[in-house]
């Protein structure tokens, strides 16, 4: 398990379309506006050496998880090729999502790929979405790229990907 930090990522872009992530830490103390002037300087350095396309970057931040109640090895019939996605209707109508790797079968409609909204857990995380988490006065909402709050699930349905290896 990696200790805290910030992270610094770019997208490359080949001639074939395909696209590969770098990822370049940093200490959790940086600064994340010396980051992101990191980042665009850098990218020139970065263009000058490779022969793909670079088409973004971004930053994040790696947590500590040692205070989630979660699973300390993962279920034995767990897979990263059977997932779920969720696509989520925004305030400004566009369209957002994303897969959760590993989902849980028993969460599934029987008879459909529809994930089970009513189900209590499912739910839980879908109004976790939805509303955010406010801590004082301050509230995360997840959005679109664009920061458009997500309103409403467009849809649920199980997924199946091959992994990268």
């Amino acid at each position: 398990m990696a200790a805290p930090h910030v992270f610094l990522t770019y997208s490359i872009q080949d001639a074939k379309g395909k696209v590969s992530t770098v990822k370049i830490n940093f200490p959790s103390a940086v600064d994340i506006g010396q980051v992101a002037s990191f980042a665009i300087a850098t990218a020139t350095m970065i263009n000058n050496i490779i022969k793909g396309r670079i088409l973004e970057a971004g930053l994040g931040i790696q947590l500590s998880l040692s205070g989630a109640t979660i699973r300390n090895a993962p279920d034995p019939d767990s897979d990263v090729e059977e997932g779920a996605r969720f696509s989520w209707n925004t305030a400004s109508g566009a369209v957002t999502g994303f897969r959760l790797p590993t989902f849980d079968e028993a969460k599934v409609v029987s008879g459909t790929n529809g994930v089970d909204l009513a189900d209590t857990d499912v739910n839980t995380f879908v109004q976790r979405m939805l509303a955010g988490k406010t801590t004082g006065l301050v509230n995360a909402s997840p959005s679109d790229d664009r920061g458009s709050d997500i309103s409403n699930v467009a849809s649920a349905r199980e997924s199946f990907t091959p992994s990268r290896t």
